[in-house]
């Protein structure tokens, strides 16, 4: 009888529970929850990852992989370094969508996942996630970005305020918030992540790339952005558009400074160099695999709340790692990582690479808005308005964090990647957004002294 009342009774709770939850009574959820609801919400906004990654993060790195001769406007020999952002890219065309019509314009929303048949609510709807997340990451990684989209509330016409440009990454709403929020010091110890996009004129740009670096960091709303209705206003007397996209990483890796030592770094068979290889020992978990279709190591580090790096250095030659690329087998990669221990040697690097827009987005189909039948109606009548410049330029500093992160208890592992893992030849690097996966930065390492 007991045996029976006692089952009674758990049946008896087990139906509380779930009359609560029937309720809405939702039970304490693990933090993890959010993220899954913050991925759904995105999804909900059209905010199409898989599209994104392929037509403007690995689409792009091949065709610069495997240049044997620079394009024009473009400065990328074959086996140089490489370095550019996909949610720079991502952040140009959602700008350039907002003044071209026609095919220019279909191109454009293409390449950021959106059909030709889509409805201007699902444009809408895509460009103001992206809005958003550039807002929030660059809130996170410091205070110091500036989305270049910002949302507007009815059409180029209207003359309404469009993102041509922004230097902070606080929209007008949350200056209120945040103006003691970030304090100088906290933003050295901090990721940093700023993103400008700028239309305008020929020759008469608000700033160039060193100009944007040394701005100071803002927290309050944007000072240079530029309405429709002025760069309107400017095109009656020039039929010649310049664009500008410029985008800023400083990622404090988990290392210890301390740590940092002289090492070689092997160019290729014959030749090495020496850098500065920050390390970190076996007493913290990191995440890892070694992919045999791939011949390559990866390696997972958190950089902050939200962002991470995936490493991923080859056993031998770079390009089977580099024939591997893909959205699908990244997302296979952050599916089968597994926590491990390992002495990990990374170099210390500052990296910056500038190319033409053009270059960088034919992968994707986006051939228009470069060409002699380029339609930029929404914001002009002229037929002779042409996009004469559009440059993607990009800085990407590497750095150790002040003291190390804290280490779990140990924890037996099968694990057959080899107990040190050197970063002493050329590797690729994936810097991404852990709550969508889009991926931020990508680019290849050949040569650390080579800036």
């Amino acid at each position: 009888m007991a045996s029976v009342a006692y089952s009674f009774a758990c049946l008896t709770v087990l139906a509380s529970l779930a009359a609560r939850a029937a309720d809405g009574l939702a039970l304490p959820r693990p933090e993890k929850r959010f993220g899954r609801m913050e991925r759904e919400v995105i999804q909900q906004r059209r905010l199409n990852t898989s599209a994104l990654n392929t037509a403007l993060a690995f689409e792009p790195y091949h065709d610069l992989a495997t240049r044997t001769t620079a394009a024009p406007g473009v400065q990328q020999p074959r086996q140089s370094n490489i370095l550019f952002s996909p949610l720079g890219l991502a952040s140009a065309l959602a700008l350039l969508s907002r003044v071209s019509g026609s095919e220019s314009r279909i191109q454009a929303l293409e390449a950021l996942g959106l059909g030709a048949n889509s409805t201007e609510r699902s444009v809408e709807a895509t460009i103001s996630a992206l809005t958003d997340l550039q807002h929030r990451l660059a809130l996170q990684e410091g205070g110091g970005g500036g989305a270049g989209v910002q949302r507007a509330e009815s059409d180029a016409g209207a003359g309404t305020e469009a993102g041509t440009g922004a230097a902070a990454g606080v929209g007008p709403g949350d200056a209120g918030n945040r103006a003691d929020v970030d304090d100088a010091a906290e933003n050295k110890t901090k990721d940093q992540l700023r993103m400008w996009s700028d239309l305008h004129i020929n020759g008469k740009s608000s700033l160039d790339y060193d100009s944007f670096l040394s701005r100071p960091q803002q927290t309050g709303p944007a000072a240079a952005n530029t309405s429709f209705k002025t760069l309107m206003k400017d095109l009656e007397g020039s039929d010649k558009l310049e664009l500008n996209n410029f985008v800023y990483f400083k990622g404090r890796q988990p290392f210890e400074r301390r740590h940092t030592v002289p090492r070689s770094f092997q160019l290729n068979a014959t030749t090495s160099v020496e850098v500065a290889m920050m390390f970190r020992d076996d007493s913290s978990e990191a995440m890892m695999l070694y992919d045999t279709n791939c011949s390559a190591t990866v390696v997972r580090l958190a950089q902050s709340e939200r962002l991470a790096s995936l490493l991923l250095l080859p056993k031998a030659e770079l390009q089977p790692l580099e024939d591997c690329l893909s959205h699908s087998r990244m997302s296979f990669w952050l599916s089968n990582l597994k926590p491990g221990r390992a002495e990990i040697l990374f170099p210390k690097f500052q990296l910056r690479k500038s190319y033409s827009l053009e270059g960088l987005l034919r992968t994707a189909g986006v051939s228009s808005l470069f060409s002699d039948s380029a339609d930029f109606s929404a914001i002009s009548a002229k037929k002779t308005l042409k996009l004469v410049k559009a440059r993607h330029e990009v800085k990407l500093e590497v750095e150790e964090t002040k003291s190390e992160d804290g280490g779990r208890p140990d924890i037996m592992l099968d694990f057959s990647v080899p107990p040190r893992i050197t970063f002493n030849r050329p590797f690729v690097f994936i810097i991404y957004d852990d709550v969508t996966g889009l991926v931020l930065l990508i680019g290849r390492m050949m040569d650390p002294t080579d800036v």
